[in-house]
């Protein structure tokens, strides 16, 4: 395994319980001692800032953090491929920031990937992966899932991910 990807929602509350944060970082250091890279994005339920504090330092041990607007764009590299892990994007706060022509779900993902586009353009003959934390319609939902949904307004379709040379991976709520 080169690489254990994770879309979003590593804990299922903004304050996770002290054992949960105690199994993730038990969970990081087997992984990394296996000699697997681990890709995390931030998902709805995480606390971004919590999520991502040492991220700096992690990378360097091969643990990727992306949580922040500012990560939209600066893949992982794995081999021959282009990982870009998408934290999970509030319209509210990240539309303007973004440059987002709609206040939406679908309007700021479509907006990360252009991010991703322009990236990917710098690296020619590398594969593109794009990991998302997002309810992309036409996907099956568990029991497990809480809706956080209201009028369809954080459906994504699967087309703000389509691409000549882009292979997309999400995780479908």
């Amino acid at each position: 395994v080169d690489a254990v990807l994770v879309s979003g929602d590593v804990y299922d509350r903004a304050m996770p319980a002290p054992d949960t944060v105690a199994l993730l970082s038990q969970t990081l250091v087997r992984l990394v001692d296996a000699g697997a890279q681990v890709i995390v994005s931030s998902g709805n339920h995480d606390s971004a800032v919590r999520l991502g504090f040492g991220s700096g330092l992690l990378e360097r041990a091969g643990v990727h953090l992306r949580t922040a607007l500012s990560d939209v764009g600066r893949p992982v590299l794995v081999g021959d491929t282009a990982v870009h892990p998408l934290p999970y994007l509030e319209p509210a706060l990240a539309a303007d920031a973004l440059g987002a022509s709609e206040r939406t779900h679908a309007g700021v993902l479509r907006a990360a990937m252009e991010r991703v586009r322009t990236d990917a353009a710098q690296r020619p003959g590398m594969r593109v992966v794009v990991m998302a934390h997002a309810f992309v319609t036409g996907g099956v939902t568990s029991e497990s899932e809480r809706d956080i949904s209201v009028g369809g307004v954080s459906a994504v379709p699967p087309t703000v991910f389509a691409g000549a040379d882009y292979a997309a991976l999400g995780h479908l709520h």
